[in-house]
């Protein structure tokens, strides 16, 4: 036997398990390949036993009341529109823009809501926090159905997202704290796709109520819109008084043992992080925080992507009303959307997340936004084929990703829903479309930017660990 032939061999011996080395060729094959689609999709499949048994409990509990309570609040966030194209209009008497301005009512008690959400996890247990919001938002989805004026609705929006939105952050704050990063992404991305499913189902939702309800009652079909969806709310709020696990230096879920609490503060420990329930908040994190180009740089992304694809208009079912098809065609052609959406979201956090990427994000953003910039630039021109205006409509939510890879914050929203996506400039958005597809173009050349001020830190990061360089440099980005 050659040199090469016997290295070969000893390389087998030692790093195939010996149940392995008993299988035919065909079988080892297959099974390798098999193992790296389920690296791919989900965890790696040679976690131990006790490892993958602690991931199942928290998929079956944390994950999937995270997603049930995210639908609920995009489902409660989404309704309005729908209702608007079904009827609350004409109903409430609605003019001009009032729409937009019901929209940034919502907006701005959800900035509101968000600001004290995380302080607020660390004094208030999650497993009370959370659901108690959802009760209350629930319960104000309710009060939607018995609205007589606008000004009652902007005030039933604003109190709805005030508690829509400690959601977010605090969720996502509590599956950092479970889960590591390489378990991280795929999961968040399914918590974000629940997003679009719920937008998918409000439209489905509204024809139904249109076509099985209206009038039942005395209720009209948009009112009994909101009436189903507090419905549907109040159980997964009350769900989760029992779901959440809070911290696991804080636990109290019935699913979690004390053996299994220090397996997840150990685990955390490994991955490079301190558990986040155990952070102390400390002043000089702001400065420190406010060193790092982080800080500066990411909001003025988040702005790029909200403003670069039409998340702020019914555009499409305003369309369609514009042109006089059925109630039911308005609510349910434009689902379609979401569905683009949920398909880009789940592919997108696959990708990004797998060995092919390793991890970098912009890729996955420059090629989620070019369908969406095409799509805007058809819409700015607006006379074009028919079925190529189609097209334009759906591919507008190849962006719907994007937030999912690139998250910081909703406050741009206000004056920029008020420049060029106001109600009365419907069904065109002539503006507003030339605004997405130059906001759009922007946001590429940043996902470029981004990535090299990453490598930059990457870099730093190696010269701290060669012993050449500056740890604080590495660590605020000062020089």
């Amino acid at each position: 036997m050659s040199s090469s032939a016997q290295k070969d061999t000893a390389v087998t011996e030692t790093n195939v398990p010996s149940e392995i080395q008993s299988l035919p060729e065909d079988t080892i094959k297959e099974t390798s390949y098999f193992t790296s689609i389920r690296r791919y999709i989900w965890d790696d499949p040679a976690k131990s036993s006790k490892e993958k048994w602690f991931l199942f409990k928290l998929d079956i509990f944390l994950l999937s009341i995270s997603c049930l309570g995210y639908f609920s609040k995009n489902l409660d966030q989404a309704n309005v529109a729908n209702a608007y194209v079904s009827g609350m209009s004409d109903a409430l008497k609605m003019k001009g823009s009032e729409l937009t301005y019901a929209g940034n009512v919502f907006t701005a008690g959800y900035v509101l809501g968000q600001l004290p959400a995380v302080i607020l996890v660390t004094r208030i247990r999650p497993s009370i926090l959370i659901p108690t919001m959802e009760v209350l938002w629930s319960i104000f989805t309710f009060c939607s159905a018995s609205v007589k004026t606008t000004s009652q609705l902007y005030a039933i929006r604003f109190l709805i997202a005030l508690c829509e939105g400690t959601y977010f952050p605090t969720v996502v704050y509590i599956i950092g704290s479970w889960y590591t990063k390489s378990e991280r992404g795929k999961r968040m991305t399914i918590f974000y796709a629940t997003a679009s499913f719920a937008g998918m189902f409000s439209g489905y939702l509204q024809a139904g109520a249109y076509k099985g309800l209206n009038g039942v009652l005395g209720h009209a079909g948009w009112q009994w819109l909101f009436i189903v969806c507090g419905i549907i709310s109040l159980p997964i709020a009350i769900t989760g008084y029992f779901f959440y696990p809070d911290f696991p230096e804080t636990t109290r879920a019935f699913y979690i043992t004390k053996e299994e609490a220090e397996f997840a503060r150990r685990r955390l420990i490994a991955d490079g992080m301190k558990p986040l329930g155990a952070s102390a908040w400390d002043r000089t994190k702001i400065f420190r925080i406010m060193k790092q180009w982080q800080f500066w740089v990411l909001p003025v992304g988040y702005f790029l992507v909200q403003g670069s694809y039409p998340i702020y208009q019914p555009v499409f079912a305003l369309w369609l009303k514009s042109t006089h098809h059925s109630i039911y065609q308005v609510n349910v052609w434009p689902t379609g959307q979401y569905a683009v959406g949920v398909v880009v979201q789940l592919l997108a956090g696959v990708i990004s997340d797998s060995p092919l990427l390793r991890g970098r994000r912009w890729q996955t953003l420059i090629a989620m936004q070019i369908p969406t910039i095409f799509a805007c630039i058809v819409l700015a021109v607006w006379d074009v084929p028919i079925g190529l205006k189609y097209a334009a409509y759906y591919l507008t939510f190849t962006a719907a990703g994007v937030p999912g890879i690139y998250y910081a914050c909703y406050i741009q929203s206000i004056w920029w829903t008020l420049t060029v996506w106001r109600t009365v400039l419907a069904p065109r958005f002539h503006a507003a479309f030339i605004g997405a597809s130059c906001l759009g173009v922007t946001l590429c050349v940043l996902a470029v930017v981004l990535r090299l001020l990453e490598k930059h830190d990457i870099k730093k990061r190696a010269l701290v660990d060669e012993g050449t360089g500056d740890e604080e440099t590495a660590r605020t980005g000062a020089r």
